[in-house]
Parts: C-alpha cells; sequence; structure tokens
C-alpha cells in the first residue's frame, strides 16, 4: 500500500510503510511501529500533530497488536513523555476523532479499557483547549461530549464488562474535577487546579453552569450505582472520588447521607462480605480526610466522624487523628454509661475549639460579654486578693533564705494548704547553727575509725531506716495555680497547733529488714538436642500421623467436600489456617519425604502406606480426587529431583498413577471426573494413556475414551502424540461402529487446527497408499497388555488377514473419504492410486463408489469425468452408474458432461448405458450402434443391454418415453447400415 506522508524524515516514511502494509509478516510490522517509537523517544522534536493523525489510522487497522500498540504509544506520548502542551492541545483534534470510535467500536475489551483511561487523562487538556481558544474548538468539544456519553453508556448496558466500567468511574472522576468550581478551602493550588474557573461566563461553546449542573448529575449518578453494583465496582467509585473530595469538599455531604442510611437500610443485592468491602473502602477514604489539616476545622467534621464511627471505625481508635481519640473516648464513656461529664454544651459531638481559629474581634466581643456577666463584687474580691498575693511574694524575695533542716527537706518536697502561708511569716524561725570546722587530724581519725568499724563489723548489716514522710500526698498543689483565700484568727491558730502536734510526733524504731535474697544470673536459655529415634519408630510416627489426616479428611462434612480446596477447616495454636489443601499437602510429603529409603525396609512401609492411600482414595474417588492430585504432584516433584541425583532411582509417581487407574477403570462410569482427573496430573507417559484402550474396546463405555483422548489432545500437547496415534489406529479399526467414531474425533480438527489437521491427512493418504500393497499391513494391537505380553489371539488373527479382502479395503478408506468431504480436492489422490493397483485391488475399490459418490457429489462428479488419468475408466464409470441409479432423472449437466466426454475420448459403449435413456429420440438412435457393438454372445452382457432397452422405453414419472418400442425395433434391423455384424444384430 503506498501512502506520501508529509514527513521530512525518511525513516519514518519507511517504517510507517511497511507498518501499514498488511501483505507483509504480522511480526515485520510489528518490528517496524517499535523501531519509530525508539527514534522518537530519543528524538522527540520530530512529533507533530500532522503525524500523530498518521498514527491514529493505525487504530483502525485489522491487527490487534497494532491496535494495542497504538493506544499504548499515544498514552506514552501524553502522559509520560513530557511533550510541550501547547503541542498536545494542537494534536487534539487530529486524534480525539478516531479514539472516539475505538471507544465505540472496537471489539477488544482491553483496548477499550485503555482508551478510556487515555480520555481520562486528556479530558482537562481538552477543556483547557476549548476555553483557550473557541473559534476553532467546536468540532473538538463536539466529538469530546460524544465520548462522554458513549462511556456513560456502559454502566447502562447489562453486558458491560466490570473492567471497562471500572476505567469509564476514573473518566468520570477527571469529568467531574474539570466541571466543578473551585473551592478556597481545598488542597489543590488554584493555578493548578482546572476548573470552571478558567471558563469566561461568555464563553460561545462552554455553559458553566451547565457543566456544573453536570457534574452533579454524574456523581449522583454514581451514588446511584450503590444499590445495583457489585462491591468491586461500588469500590472503584470510592476510592477514585477520594481524589475529588479533596479538591471539591462539597461533593461530601451525598456520601455522608448514603453511609447514615446504609445504618438502616443496607444495600439488598450485596451479600454481607462484598458489603462490608464497600464500608470498609468508604472509612478509609473519610478517615484519610480527618487527617488532612483543612478538613479539621471544616464545617462538616463532625458528620464525618459520626460516619466513620456508624462504619466501625470505634473498632480502630488508633487510625483516628490524635485530637479525635479524646472524643472517641467521651463517646464511648456515655454510651456505657461509665462517664458523667459532658463534652461542651452541643453534646458529645463536639469538637475541641481553637480559638487561634477565630478572628480577633469576634474574641475580644466574646471576652467583653463574659465579664460583663461577672459581678462587680466578685471582680473586686478577685483584684484584691491578687495585689496581697504579689505583695507577700515580693517581701519572701528579700528575706535570706537558710539553710533547710531535715524537718524542712521534707516540708519542701510538697506544698502545704495556702492557709498558713501567713502563718509562717509571722512567726521567727531558730536561728541555724553554726557549721563545725574540723582539722586534718581529726578528719583522718574519723576515717581509720570508720574503716575499722567497717571491717569488724562486715557480716551484720544494719540498713538505716528511713521514716515515712508525713507530707506525702497524691494530690499535689502546683503554686502558680493556687489562690489565696482570708481565713479567720481563730482557724488560724486551729491549723498552726496541728502542725506543731505533727512535728512533735516521734520517729519509729528502726526495723530489722528481712534477709537479703542471694542474686544469680541469668544464662542463654538452649533446648535440649533432639532425641533420636529408631527406624521403627520414625515408621510408627508417620503412619498414625498418616492415620490421623486421613480420618480427619473421611470426617469432614459433605458441604466442605464440594468447596474448593483452600477452605479453611480449623485456626492451629499458633494462629496459622489449616486449610484442606495444607491437610493433603501434609499427607503427601509425610509420604514422599517422611522417610529415609536407604534401606529395604523404609520402601516397604512407604509402599505399604502408598496402598493404604490407593485404598482410601478409592473408597469415593469422585469426592477425593483433589487429594489424589496433590499426592501424584509430589510424587512426581520428588522423583525429578531424586533422578537428578541419581539416574539409576527407579520412580515411584508412574507405577502407582498406574495401579490407581488399574483399579478405578473396570467400574469407572463418570467421563468428567476421570478426564479432569487425567488432565490435571503433572506427567502422561504412553503408558499411562494406552490404558484408555479398556474404555475404547468397551462398547458401552467407548463414548468415554474417545472423550478423554480428544480432551487429552486439546489441552495437554505433550501427550498429544500417543493419544494421537491410539486414536488414528481406531480409525481403521475392523468394528464399523468403533471405526465411525474414531473417525468422528478425528474429524473435529481437520483442517481448521495447524498442526493436528495435517497429521491426519498425512495418515489418510498413508494408509490408502497402503493399497498397492501386496498383503495388508499388520493389525494395531488395539488391547491392552498389563504386562506387555501379546495376545495368542491377536497372533492368530493377523496369520489369517494375509491378504486383502473388502472389509480391508473400506477400513482404509473411510477415513480418507471423511476428509474428502471437507477436502475435495484430495479425492484425486485416490485415483492415481487406483491406477497403479492391480485387477483383484481396483475391483475391491469400486465396490464402495456408494460411499465415494456420497462424498463428492455432484461437483465432485462432474470434476472427475473432465480430469480422471488415463486407466480409470472402470472407476469412473461405477461411478456413473451409481449416482444414475441412486437418482429418477440425473442432471442434465450431469448428462451432457459425460456425452461430451465419451465423444471426445471415444469412449466404449458401456459409458452409454447409464445415460442414454435420457438422450432425444435422435440421439439414441445415433448411439445405438456402440450400444449393440457390446454385445460378445455372453448372458451377463445380454442381461445388461436388455436392461438399457428397457430402461430406454420406460417413461419418466411426468412424461412419456423418448422412443416407442416399435421405433426401436426398426432401428435394431438397420443395424447393418451402421456396420453392425449381422450376428450381433439378430442378437440385439
Amino acid at each position: 500500500m503506498d501512502i506520501q506522508y508529509s514527513i521530512q524524515d525518511n525513516r519514518i516514511n519507511v517504517l510507517f510503510d511497511r507498518a501499514s502494509d498488511s501483505k507483509k509478516d504480522q511480526q515485520l510490522r510489528i518490528e517496524a511501529l517499535i523501531s519509530f517509537q525508539q527514534i522518537i523517544e530519543n528524538e522527540k522534536h520530530l512529533l507533530e500533530p500532522g503525524l500523530f493523525q498518521i498514527i491514529c489510522g493505525f487504530l483502525k487497522d485489522s491487527m490487534f497488536e497494532i491496535r494495542e500498540w497504538t493506544i499504548d504509544f499515544l498514552e506514552y506520548t501524553f502522559t509520560t513523555c513530557g511533550l510541550n502542551r501547547s503541542l498536545l492541545k494542537d494534536s487534539l483534534g487530529k486524534i480525539i476523532p478516531t479514539v472516539g470510535y475505538t471507544v465505540s467500536f472496537e471489539e477488544s475489551t482491553n483496548i477499550v479499557k485503555k482508551a478510556i483511561l487515555w480520555n481520562a487523562g486528556v479530558y482537562p487538556l481538552i477543556y483547557e483547549r476549548v476555553c483557550e481558544n473557541a473559534y476553532d474548538a467546536e468540532q473538538l468539544w463536539s466529538t469530546s461530549t460524544s465520548i462522554k456519553s458513549q462511556i456513560m453508556r456502559y454502566f447502562d448496558s447489562p453486558g458491560t464488562k466490570q473492567g471497562i466500567k471500572i476505567c469509564a468511574v476514573k473518566y468520570l472522576q477527571s469529568v467531574i474535577k474539570v466541571q466543578s468550581r473551585h473551592v478556597h478551602d481545598s488542597q489543590v493550588v488554584p493555578q493548578n487546579d482546572i476548573s470552571l474557573a478558567l471558563c469566561p461566563p461568555s464563553h460561545p461553546i462552554l455553559n458553566p453552569l451547565m457543566l456544573e449542573k453536570e457534574a452533579i448529575a454524574i456523581i449522583n449518578g454514581l451514588y446511584n450505582l450503590f444499590d445495583k453494583e457489585s462491591s468491586i465496582v461500588i469500590t472503584a467509585i470510592i476510592n477514585a472520588l477520594g481524589p475529588v473530595f479533596r479538591s471539591r469538599p462539597q461533593y461530601i455531604y451525598p456520601l455522608i447521607k448514603i453511609v447514615k442510611k446504609w445504618k438502616h437500610n443496607p444495600p439488598d443485592h450485596l451479600p454481607e462480605t462484598p458489603l462490608k468491602s464497600a464500608k470498609k473502602a468508604i472509612k478509609i477514604q473519610l478517615t484519610s480526610l480527618l487527617r488532612i489539616p483543612v478538613f479539621e476545622s471544616s464545617s462538616f467534621a463532625n458528620e464525618i466522624f459520626d460516619s466513620i464511627l456508624i462504619l466501625g471505625g470505634k473498632n480502630d481508635p488508633m487510625k483516628f487523628p490524635r485530637q479525635y481519640r479524646r472524643l472517641l473516648q467521651q463517646k464511648d464513656g456515655m454510651e456505657d454509661g461509665t462517664r458523667q461529664k459532658v463534652y461542651g454544651a452541643q453534646g458529645s459531638s463536639m469538637l475541641p475549639i481553637d480559638p487561634t481559629q477565630f478572628a480577633l474581634p469576634f474574641v475580644v466581643d466574646v471576652i467583653h460579654l463574659a465579664l460583663q456577666s461577672i459581678p462587680q463584687e466578685r471582680l473586686n474580691q478577685a483584684k484584691q486578693a491578687l495585689q496581697q498575693r504579689e505583695a507577700r511574694l515580693a517581701a519572701l524575695r528579700t528575706l535570706p533564705t537558710p539553710p533547710p533542716t531535715n524537718k524542712q527537706e521534707r516540708r519542701s518536697r510538697k506544698t502545704l494548704d495556702p492557709r498558713l502561708e501567713f502563718v509562717r511569716e509571722a512567726t521567727p524561725k531558730s536561728p541555724s547553727p553554726p557549721p563545725v570546722v574540723m582539722t586534718e587530724d581529726e578528719m583522718t581519725l574519723i576515717k581509720t575509725e570508720s574503716s575499722n568499724s567497717t571491717q569488724s563489723e562486715d557480716s551484720t548489716i544494719k540498713p538505716e531506716f528511713s521514716p515515712p514522710n508525713l507530707y506525702d500526698d497524691d494530690m499535689e498543689i502546683d503554686d502558680a495555680a493556687t489562690v489565696d483565700i482570708e481565713v479567720p484568727q481563730d482557724q488560724q491558730m486551729d491549723v498552726l497547733e496541728t502542725e506543731n502536734k505533727v512535728d512533735s510526733i516521734p520517729e519509729p524504731e528502726p526495723q530489722p529488714l528481712p534477709p537479703p535474697v542471694p542474686s544469680f544470673k541469668f544464662q542463654p536459655y538452649a533446648l535440649p538436642s533432639p532425641e533420636t529415634l529408631s527406624d521403627d519408630q520414625c515408621h510408627s510416627f508417620i503412619r498414625n500421623a498418616l492415620k490421623n489426616i486421613l480420618e480427619i479428611d473421611a470426617m469432614l462434612s459433605p458441604d466442605a467436600k464440594g468447596k474448593r480446596s483452600d477452605v479453611v477447616l480449623t485456626t492451629l495454636s499458633n494462629g496459622k489456617r489449616m486449610s484442606k489443601n495444607q491437610l493433603h499437602m501434609m499427607a503427601s510429603r509425610l509420604l514422599t519425604r517422611g522417610l529415609d529409603l536407604s534401606s529395604e525396609k523404609s520402601k516397604k512401609t512407604c509402599d505399604e502406606l502408598r496402598e493404604m492411600i490407593i485404598q482410601y482414595i478409592l473408597e469415593d474417588f469422585k469426592n477425593r480426587t483433589d487429594f489424589a492430585l496433590t499426592w501424584f504432584d509430589e510424587e512426581w516433584y520428588h522423583d525429578s529431583i531424586m533422578l537428578s541425583e541419581d539416574p539409576s532411582y527407579k520412580p515411584n509417581y508412574v507405577i502407582w498413577l498406574n495401579r490407581l487407574l488399574d483399579r478405578i477403570m473396570p467400574t469407572l462410569e463418570d467421563r468428567i471426573f476421570f478426564t479432569q482427573f487425567l488432565l490435571n496430573v503433572p506427567e502422561l507417559q504412553e503408558d499411562i494413556v494406552d490404558r484408555i484402550k479398556i474404555f475404547l474396546n468397551d462398547p458401552d463405555r467407548m463414548s468415554l475414551g474417545f472423550y478423554t483422548i480428544s480432551e487429552l489432545i486439546n489441552q495437554r500437547p505433550p501427550s498429544r502424540p500417543f493419544c494421537m496415534k491410539i486414536l488414528l489406529a481406531y480409525c481403521l479399526h475392523k468394528d464399523i461402529r468403533t471405526r465411525g467414531s474414531a473417525i468422528s474425533t478425528a474429524n473435529k480438527w481437520f483442517p481448521d487446527h495447524p498442526t493436528i489437521g495435517p497429521n491426519i491427512e498425512s495418515f489418510a493418504l498413508q494408509s490408502i497408499k497402503q493399497l498397492c500393497d501386496e498383503c495388508p499391513p499388520p493389525l494395531f494391537d488395539y488391547h491392552y497388555h498389563v504386562d506387555s505380553v501379546n495376545d495368542p489371539k491377536m497372533i492368530e488373527d493377523e496369520n489369517e488377514l494375509m491378504k486383502w479382502n473388502n472389509n480391508d479395503v473400506e477400513r482404509h478408506l473411510d477415513l480418507f473419504l471423511s476428509i474428502c468431504s471437507k477436502k475435495s480436492e484430495l479425492f484425486d489422490q485416490l485415483l492415481s492410486i487406483y491406477v497403479k493397483t492391480p485387477e483383484s485391488m481396483q475391483m475391491l475399490i469400486r465396490k464402495n463408489a456408494p460411499k465415494m459418490v456420497e462424498t463428492v457429489g455432484i461437483n465432485g462428479l462432474l470434476n472427475l469425468f473432465l480430469t480422471f488419468p488415463e486407466g480409470a475408466e472402470d472407476f469412473v464409470l461405477k461411478m456413473l452408474v451409481v449416482y444414475t441409479n441412486k437418482q429418477v432423472t440425473p442432471p442434465a449437466q450431469l448428462v451432457n458432461t459425460a456425452k461430451s466426454v465419451i465423444m471426445e475420448r471415444n469412449l466404449e459403449g458401456r459409458f452409454l448405458f447409464p445415460i442414454i435413456a435420457f438422450f432425444e429420440k435422435g440421439e439414441i438412435i445415433r448411439n445405438l450402434p456402440k450400444v449393440i457393438n457390446t454385445l460378445d454372445a455372453t448372458d451377463k452382457q445380454r442381461d445388461i443391454v436388455k436392461k438399457v432397452f428397457l430402461k430406454i422405453l420406460t417413461p419418466p414419472p411426468n412424461g412419456t418415453a423418448p422412443i416407442t418400442p416399435s421405433e426401436l425395433l426398426v432401428s435394431l434391423h438397420q443395424m447393418d447400415k451402421a456396420g453392425i455384424s449381422l450376428k450381433q444384430s439378430v442378437e440385439g
């Protein structure tokens, strides 16, 4: 395909020519586009609007890979490449129409999803482009609007896949943000926010009011989907609205209403688990909003907080911001009746007030009103108390501070009652004794005595007893928070006497301490070394463990058996969950890896355990298939490891799989479970597949055998060669019913399958080529031999069948004729083989002419007359006779073709026998001498000519005979004029 591109770079022209040529190999076209993308990645300046238009043309290509590459390239250039925004805006008009076609008519779900996501990314760019220049953007906005309508229609279509709906939600998120007004309290910087603020009020194309109404309708429509969509789509909607809430907080109120509605009326279409998933998604989004500083002081913060509690947020209080945890505790306290304090006058839902958020004039007005509500007398008393306290504190600062005594130290630990302050100030304090001055000799003497006393009394411990602090109190009084209160004189004296009594209490005698506890050093803890078990103990342990596992599996309820393998059965003491699949895995690994197989005794024990597993599976094969598959997976894996280490290792997988099959196949009737079992085992060898002959030879279970063979050929390519070998061999089976079933199975893949179809054709051609041999080939061994010993009866049958007979020829022709019905040109191969065979074989082949006529039909018969090779005249004549005998009146085309071929090739008169009755009267008289010339004085030939005359004289059902008997008799008397001998004329 020659296309002239207006691109300066010749490399791009060459690559586009190669990629757009549908006659080239698909891989070459893909590689050309990949090379183009590599050029663009290194030279981004080559991109221009015209180039984008050419690239978008590939979105209508017939190849899925090229369409997918195109949408991926657009995604790269508009999101990752970092191109200039002005270039992208100018290119939108070239791209949007083609992408809109993809969104509406593309068959591939993956490409539709990518196209929707690309539209979600460029929608703000489209809006910005239309706002900036309205004069040449009307078509662009119209196309974008139609794409928007198509994407929204996906939610109304019942056949829309969930993946497309999720991508459509992402697109609508972008539409809502663009078609909404910017809120000053949001997280988005106004300069970076593409909103309705960009659109002038008098824009000729865009109406801001209508766009905002559409955005509100879209978000309400998304909320309405909560009542009919699945939890996956609902979760996608919630996650998509999270960024919308941060930039457009005005849309949070409908979600809060939905949460409150769900508290009493949850949606009926969602089961319990999906509903929990949807609620969890809403709770996560609302909790994340509370962590944003902008939302902490917003007017709807209380409602968000209450909605989170409705969704179960109080079950995990640590996920709340710190300022909300105390409020959550107060809510819990009020609900439980354990707290009587009410947080604020507005109830428990009121949040802590931050005065810094209020304007200064408002705060001054509030303070002024509060002061007006306090009586003047109380204000004067408070003012006088503050003045007196300041005077006392100033006097105390001027006095010298004496060194504290022991009693004063104890008192200084806690502040006393403030009523006693003035009493202490009025009472004179006793002077402290002067410090004692000691010389160096006296100090040395004291140290020596102290050392001797310590050595002599080392064994006696006399602990120093500290009397309890009588001034310790649980209620501390802070000086900064105390208030001076005037106390009457009589109360002051009572307080002073009480303090003196407390000071005069004698110190208690020291009491002996309990004996000291001997110290010890912690040592690192280590487990003792494991006890070594004998072989008998190991065998007994594994046998008992395996029995317990089998008993647990057998005791499962019928409901648990029918569930998937990963259903949780129980929770262990360490918190881990035990599933049915893990139970099977444990038993299988105990069996394959639990014992050391170095001794014969261990091998014997393993075989006994495997036999126990076989018996357990046979008890209920239908419900224990998963167990069997898990076991054989482990056996196969263990064999592969052992064979890599020791090539002489004897694998167990094949042995025990064959034993299981030998026991279940004689009585198995359910073809689904058996076929699925063979499809899921890790490996199929020829000996395993060979056992399917048991089913194929049983007339009652033949369908099970061919169904299994068919599924194995379809779904297990590694085992396809020996499965095809069995199937094609049964296409030559002596039994007609068995052979027919095999041929019907083989015809499923001919001629469409790229690998199986040629194999079937090759086998069919080989089977008819064997007709040229003197003796038929040996029969295939259709019986399965357990010990690979040939069946004596089969050997006798092979000795008997040393010559070709009609059954043998029919066996070799049936498969070939069945594929000829689908591929008529193969029939020429039979003619080329026919002329090479001896006369006896040709006679046997001609006996199958009725089947051949049914196979080729009228068109094949016409082609056969025109193209048959020399030596195949008898074959063609037999086909013509069979066809005309079946039809009351053969088609005129066949009669005319036969006449022309007989004349061109000057064929014998016997070729006129099938069709001369359908000639005109003149043609019959003209060709009658050729018919008489075939008489050879034999009774057989006389009977044939007699039948031809009867056929000529017999009138058709709705007409008259072409010639009367008298006219025929006159023509016979005039045979001498045509050069026919008198003897043949008389015989005629």
